[in-house]
């Protein structure tokens, strides 16, 4: 059940971030420099957010792998 939620919600976060790239190159394109800047900030907020976060995780795995290893010797 969690690894479904997990999956859609990553589906989400993709989708959310293809859309404000494209809103923010669009609107930028037309003209409205402010409101295009606006989305790609946002856009990379959420990306430094995901990459902190799973960098995390990350870490966090190596971790606990090299414990367990550890453990058995």
């Amino acid at each position: 059940m969690n690894d479904k939620k997990n999956g859609k919600l990553q589906i989400l976060a993709i989708v959310l971030m293809i859309l404000l790239l494209v809103a923010g190159f669009v609107i930028f394109f037309l003209g409205h420099y402010m409101a295009g800047s606006v989305l790609f900030v946002i856009f990379i907020i959420i990306l430094n957010f995901i990459s902190s976060w799973k960098r995390i995780k990350n870490a966090e795995y190596v971790h606990l792998k090299n414990h367990k290893y550890n453990e058995k010797w």
